[in-house]
């Protein structure tokens, strides 16, 4: 049902770009350049937003973040996985150039019309597109950021701390301007998330916000707890993602126009195999969901592929849900991460105390079963296995964590960064082998190096491209 929705949402978008040029009532329409209107119809726009945040969940995610994080590989293409090919500007250049200039168009339009729904719901998308560059690179560009339009084309960056501080303000913003009543506006067909359901939007708002304060809980873990504590202490002015029905996912239609990011790549490629920190966790776990994630090999096991390795043999392929599948699904954020984070606080005393983490821990692991549909017994088997079962151990959520966040490597890959778990080594065959830790950020582009360097924080070293400079919320010591 909701990919038929998606896909009529989409073609009612670009029947509303046609209507934008269809008129040629006098000169100056003639004289219009029709494959350029001067305002596109806001509706379309903030699908954009939304479209081109999904992107990033595609071919650079299975090259950096899926490989650093021992998800998936390569097995030909391995200069990338084994950190000799610079990282990609996609994420760079898609916030600045696409959606911050777009998002800022979309919030200007919705504030004269006065569509605070609108307005809320593009700065939700805002906030994570900018968690994002931050969790990559460091100091980037806030307050002058997507301003280009306006002739700001060297902004100054800022510090991580003040772009995470702005960032929960922007969200308690944003929860206070979604407001569940058309008289405060409509996101039309241009919501290719919720399909304008603005409770569930209200949902994945309070749910970043979350996210975003159990990762500087290291660093700051006052504001952590504040912010926690706000958010699960009062769910009914700030509602969280209560199940998987509240996923926040962009769901593809399907064809060759409109294929899911994962099975883009991998059917121009094809070279993409499940990494062997992965397979052998899961095999050790006995974990349930390995069938879902990986395909078996012939006699029924599975094997994962040594990152850096070449695939000179016959390893698991990532399983066909994931990498063939055009109507597939890009997931920003779900159920089971937000039960994780209140294990997590619950456990640290941040929020709630350490006898309620059990609960949450279990339902985070259970909501993540319950996405491949995996039974309700198979479930309980899996948590009362002896590497599974609760403990009180913040490095056995951590490590189910990572499983569960399979799909969602950039997220992973920040997680790793902050909790050191699981600690794996350097690709084999690295071209570097002075550090002892996997990438720990991506160095600037060339281009911002070239044309706006002078604003580059002169703190900021960068080795090797993925190493040098940690990340503010990175509080791990003795990283190279």
């Amino acid at each position: 049902m909701k990919i038929n929705i998606i896909k009529i949402q989409l073609i009612a978008i670009v029947l509303a770009l046609l209507s934008v040029v269809s008129c040629t009532k006098n000169f100056e329409e003639i004289n219009t350049n029709p494959n350029n209107p001067a305002v596109a119809p806001l509706e379309n726009v903030f699908a954009n937003v939304i479209y081109s945040l999904s992107s990033r969940f595609g071919s650079s995610e299975m090259k950096y973040p899926a490989s650093f994080v021992g998800h998936i590989t390569k097995g030909r293409y391995i200069d990338v996985t084994n950190y000799k090919d610079t990282p990609t500007s996609v994420l760079w250049w898609s916030t600045y150039r696409t959606i911050m200039s777009n998002a800022n168009f979309v919030i200007k339009e919705a504030e004269a019309e006065g569509n605070n729904n609108m307005i809320g719901a593009t700065m939700v998308i805002e906030a994570y597109a900018l968690q994002m560059v931050v969790d990559a690179y460091g100091p980037a560009p806030y307050y002058e950021a997507g301003l280009g339009a306006e002739g700001l084309i060297h902004p100054a960056y800022d510090r991580e701390n003040i772009i995470y501080d702005e960032l929960l303000k922007m969200l308690d913003e944003a929860n206070d301007l979604l407001v569940d009543d058309i008289s405060n506006g409509s996101l039309g067909d241009g919501d290719l998330l919720y399909g304008g359901d603005i409770t569930k939007w209200k949902k994945f708002c309070n749910s970043l916000h979350l996210r975003l304060a159990i990762r500087i809980s290291n660093v700051d873990p006052s504001t952590a707890g504040v912010e926690i504590s706000k958010i699960l202490g009062d769910t009914d002015k700030y509602p969280v993602i209560s199940s998987n029905d509240d996923n926040a996912a962009l769901v593809f239609p399907g064809g060759e126009d409109w294929r899911e990011p994962w099975t883009a790549h991998h059917g121009s490629i094809g070279d993409d195999w499940m990494a062997r920190p992965l397979v052998d966790s899961m095999n050790k776990f006995a974990d349930p969901r390995l069938a879902m994630y990986a395909d078996s090999l012939s006699d029924g096991t599975y094997s994962g592929l040594v990152v850096g390795e070449s695939a000179d043999t016959i390893y698991s392929r990532i399983n066909d849900r994931f990498v063939n599948n055009p109507a597939g699904s890009v997931y920003f954020l779900k159920y089971a991460e937000v039960e994780f984070i209140k294990s997590e606080a619950a456990q640290r005393s941040l929020y709630l105390t350490p006898s309620e983490a059990e609960e949450a821990y279990n339902a985070a692991i259970t909501a993540s079963c319950e996405e491949y549909g995996i039974s309700s017994t198979k479930i309980s088997d899996y948590l009362a296995g002896t590497d599974v079962a609760w403990t009180g151990s913040l490095n056995r959520l951590y490590v189910q964590k990572w499983i569960a966040l399979f799909r969602q490597s950039w997220e992973s890959w920040s997680e790793m960064r902050r909790t050191d778990v699981p600690l794996l080594p350097l690709a084999s065959r690295a071209s570097v082998e002075n550090h002892n830790r996997v990438p720990v950020r991506f160095s600037y582009p060339d281009s911002e190096i070239k044309l706006n360097g002078d604003n580059i924080p002169t703190d900021v070293n960068e080795v090797d491209n993925y190493w040098g400079y940690q990340i503010w919320w990175d509080t791990r010591t003795g990283i190279q």
